[in-house]
Order: C-alpha cells, then sequence, then structure tokens
C-alpha cells in the first residue's frame, strides 16, 4: 500500500520524477525520457533495493527541499551535491535513513549537473505507456507531467525489504563515475558523415568544445568552430543550407549540425524526426557522462566503432550488482 512520504517546500531548478523511460513509441513521435543518467538512478535503487528501474525524483543544477511525513529510506547519486538533512550533510551513495518531520535539503550540484533522489518502495505514480516518467513537452507521465512544484506530496510504493536490511549500503568507491571521464563524449560516426567536409570531421575529433547555455533533456548544444560541407548533390526536396537533408528518423544521441553552426546531441527527451545532417551518433553509455556535464563546462569527442560502443555498455550494465554494493 502507497503512503504520502515527501511534501515539496521548494522544487529546485527543475525536479522531474523519472525511471528508465518508456520504450516503442519514438516512431509515434513520443521520446522515451527517463532518466538522463540511468547508471546514478539505477544504483540508487540497487542501494534501497529497489527493482533497477524503478522511479526515483531527478534534479538539475539545483535540487528540491522536501519535508519527510514517515520514516524511510533513501538514496542520493549522480553528481556531487550538497545534500543535508536538517541542516548536516549525509553521504552521497549511500543508504540513509530520514524520520518523519526531517526535511531533506538537495542544494547546489558542486560537480555535476544531475542528481537522483531514490526511496526504498519508489516514487508511486501512474505509468503512462508503461513508465512513470516525466516528458514535460508533452505534459505525459510523472507526478501530473510536469515538474514538481511547491506543496505536492509524493507517495511511495512498499519497500521490498526491510528497513534494517536497506540501511548502510554503499556503492564501491573504484566504480563510481569521475567528473574527468565526463568530459570525454564518445561516439559513432554517421549516418550522414559524408556529408561533412574531411577537415570538419578532423576538427570535430580535435576540438575542446564548451556546454552551450541552451543544453536540456531535449539536447545539448555544444560551442565551436563552424563546419564545413562537401560539394554533392543532394535531393530536391532538401533545402538550400548544406546542412539540410530530407527529414529521416532520429536516433536518441543522434548529433545534427543545423547551418553547420553548433552539434546538438539529442537527449532522451530529444525529438524524433528532423532533417539536418548528422554528424555522429553518442554511445548509449554514455548518455550518463553528458547527463553531468556543466553549462560551459569543456569537452570533446572521441571516435569508436560500434563493437566498442556494445562492449562499454555491457560493461556499465554488468557493474550494476550487489558485488559493487558494501555494507559500512
Amino acid at each position: 500500500m502507497s503512503q504520502e512520504v515527501f511534501e515539496i517546500i521548494q522544487p529546485g531548478i527543475f525536479s522531474t520524477v523519472q525511471d528508465l523511460g518508456r520504450k516503442g513509441f519514438l516512431a509515434s513521435g513520443i521520446p522515451p525520457s527517463g532518466a538522463m543518467d540511468r547508471f546514478a538512478l539505477q544504483m540508487g535503487n540497487l542501494l534501497v533495493k529497489n527493482p533497477l528501474g524503478e522511479a526515483g525524483v531527478e534534479v538539475t543544477a539545483m535540487g528540491a527541499r522536501i519535508r519527510v511525513l514517515e520514516n524511510i529510506v533513501i538514496a542520493f547519486t549522480g553528481g556531487r551535491f550538497d545534500v543535508k538533512v536538517n541542516g548536516a550533510a549525509i553521504p552521497l551513495w549511500q543508504s540513509v535513513c530520514v524520520n518523519k518531520g526531517d526535511v531533506i535539503d538537495m542544494g547546489e550540484a558542486l560537480t555535476g549537473w544531475r542528481g537522483y533522489l531514490c526511496v526504498a518502495g519508489g516514487i508511486d505514480v501512474p505509468a503512462v505507456l508503461g513508465s512513470k516518467s516525466t516528458y514535460t513537452m508533452g505534459a505525459l507521465g510523472g507526478f501530473r507531467g510536469r515538474p514538481l512544484r511547491r506543496g505536492d506530496i509524493i507517495q511511495v510504493g512498499p519497500a521490498a525489504a526491510p528497513m534494517a536490511s536497506i540501511l548502510g549500503r554503499r556503492v564501491k568507491n573504484e566504480i563510481l563515475p569521475s567528473q574527468e571521464e565526463a568530459s570525454v563524449l564518445r561516439v559513432v560516426l554517421g549516418p550522414q558523415d559524408d556529408y561533412v567536409a574531411d577537415e570538419s570531421i578532423e576538427t570535430f575529433f580535435t576540438t575542446t568544445y564548451r556546454v552551450q547555455a541552451k543544453a536540456n533533456r531535449v539536447g545539448y548544444r555544444f560551442e565551436g568552430p563552424k563546419f564545413k560541407f562537401k560539394e554533392i548533390k543532394r535531393a530536391k526536396d532538401a533545402g538550400s543550407d548544406p546542412s539540410n537533408i530530407v527529414d529521416d528518423g532520429n536516433a536518441i544521441g543522434a548529433i545534427q549540425i543545423p547551418g553547420g553552426v553548433e552539434p546538438i546531441c539529442l537527449a532522451v527527451d530529444g525529438v524524433s524526426m528532423g532533417g539536418y545532417v548528422k554528424i555522429a551518433c553518442l554511445i548509449a553509455a554514455d548518455m550518463d557522462r553528458m547527463a553531468q556535464l556543466r553549462i560551459g563546462a569543456p569537452m570533446n569527442f572521441q571516435k569508436v566503432d560500434v563493437d566498442e560502443a556494445r562492449a562499454i555498455l555491457k560493461e556499465k550494465q554488468d557493474s550494476i550488482c550487489e558485488q559493487n554494493i558494501e555494507q559500512i
């Protein structure tokens, strides 16, 4: 039986309910949404003994302030936020108990950009198209299809295990992501890299870009040198700009270069179609890295092939396991 567990005092900059997203609807124009940093959400759920895909609260840059309405076990993962309970700092990537009347203050992101509040039992909101995730542009899923607001009362489902058995679980340090890792995004070239001049392909992998201020869950923009395009025959319906193509489907992680001005990497709320050249695609495992890039942060693109991308994803998924949790 669900119970009312959290009251939102201050919602933070952009706080939403997210699980691992909804699959199978991109062809209908509905993106998967879900946690930007899937590793952080899954490890948080593992800490509190939830199913790995259970819903938590994703916070961005500055987290929410929440009043606790019932005794419960939580874990905070993702970026290094200044998280306090009743003014006292709590450890991150570790399960801790909070009691009725406590106030959780998820302050500023000191490193990284997104954090995840996971709770034993998971956030209880209705599933829409098979997912609890919030897609704000479509007012779909999550808590009434929108970011959290002051006064919202959040329900939590029943915990999967007794509180005593959940407490004091911590993620081993050796598998925690580093900020240095986040500054390199690995990509697979294509599908329209053959439209781009060879010198611009080389520049793409040698330039240090900076995260542009408009970066969000729809797409991350990166500031850098302008791209040049090859003079090739184009479809008459593609448009006059050399970065234009006949509209085709977008993958999550596709990197468009509209006008050749700046690469835009589509994120979990990204649009399903577009008419711009896509120079490359972010590998699935590195959406987690991009989620933690701060506005203005320097970063580089690194080329990998499809086999490497699959191996990296498998290694990351295999690391989300009990063997990487320690009892303290």
